[in-house]
């Protein structure tokens, strides 16, 4: 009785106006109808259809789009305002999803479609894929109706996100020597390339360090491949803790290490040599042996190849250990 109260206290226009909204829904209804009895929307995570009379402002959709984000359907009216989704809409994400539709009203585009984050009424986030489009304009091209499909995919999101972050680990890992944490042998010549070129582009300084653990070939020999491993993991830690988060280091081969030094001279980098040396020295390792490096140190310059770069600090390192080991030779 409420309802008809309500047509009876409208103008002729106003009254004129609801039966054209009415029809225009009921229209769009049946043509769903026959879309959904060809399955056309039977896709995970669907939340049905909604319809947008563009003349009234009124929103008739599926409970289940309500729901998803909390509110039940005895709490909200049958129609409510295009509002009362889109001021919900994260404020990262609500311009583009107002120009997206706004260039579809337009007519720039042909469906306004866009995924987006909707607050529920418990304050978390969903996250909604919207489609739809303008199915009757007036005779000067002038919006009149929407209708359009949503799906929830806040779970697929999450899933997806999550992926996102296993692959990343997994390119991490397959960057780390299995051993001793630092970069691989291919993963530090990537980043000696990368640094060597922006040193050149910047004209900044870069130096590298070429180390390897003293007479290790007889530590592997005396005390065989468990212990002598073990040497090496040991060794790396020395590094990792020596050169903290301002220089990178990785597993040159067997023995030897590579440490990469951005933004810094020869001699500095020498510095750095001298307080692993001094470090490795100070360290009892598991083979209840104390032992030693050696170390050639090298400024980049910029007209040398990478190759060229490291042969030069691997001969000082060869004419550190000939001369007894222990040694940092610039």
């Amino acid at each position: 009785m409420q309802e008809y109260k309500e047509y009876e206290e409208l103008t002729k226009e106003e009254l004129i106006l609801k039966v054209q909204s009415l029809d225009r829904l009921n229209k769009e209804l049946l043509l769903t109808f026959q879309k959904s009895e060809r399955l056309e929307f039977g896709w995970t995570g669907n939340l049905g259809q909604w319809f947008w009379d563009f003349t009234t402002n009124e929103v008739t959709f599926n409970p289940l789009k309500a729901e998803a984000i909390g509110y039940m359907k005895k709490d909200l009216p049958e129609k409510v305002s295009y509002e009362f989704f889109t001021d919900k809409v994260h404020p990262d994400d609500k311009n583009e999803v107002m120009q997206l539709m706004t260039n579809h009203l337009k007519g720039e585009i042909p469906v306004w479609e866009v995924k987006y984050r909707i607050q529920a009424k418990d304050g978390s986030w969903k996250v909604y894929r919207d489609r739809g489009k303008v199915t009757e304009r007036d005779e000067n091209g002038r919006p009149l109706f929407l209708t359009g499909i949503v799906f929830d995919v806040t779970q697929e999101e999450f899933e997806r996100e999550q992926l996102v972050v296993k692959n990343k680990n997994l390119a991490t890992q397959m960057k780390r020597d299995a051993l001793t944490s630092l970069y691989t042998r291919s993963a530090i010549i990537v980043e000696l390339v990368k640094q060597s070129n922006r040193a050149k582009k910047q004209k900044q300084p870069m130096s590298v360090i070429v180390l390897n653990v003293d007479n290790y070939a007889k530590i592997e020999e005396d005390f065989g491949i468990m212990l002598s491993e073990g040497v090496l993991k040991t060794t790396g830690e020395v590094i990792k803790a020596s050169i903290q988060e301002r220089y990178v280091a990785g597993r040159y081969r067997d023995s030897v290490f590579l440490i990469i030094l951005e933004n810094t001279a020869e001699e500095e980098a020498g510095i750095v040599a001298e307080s692993i040396k001094q470090t490795v020295l100070e360290t009892i390792f598991d083979i209840s042996k104390h032992l030693s490096i050696s170390a050639g140190v090298s400024a980049y310059y910029p007209d040398e190849t990478i190759s060229e770069l490291i042969q030069r600090s691997a001969q000082k390192l060869v004419a550190a250990q000939k001369n007894g080991g222990n040694q940092v030779v610039l």
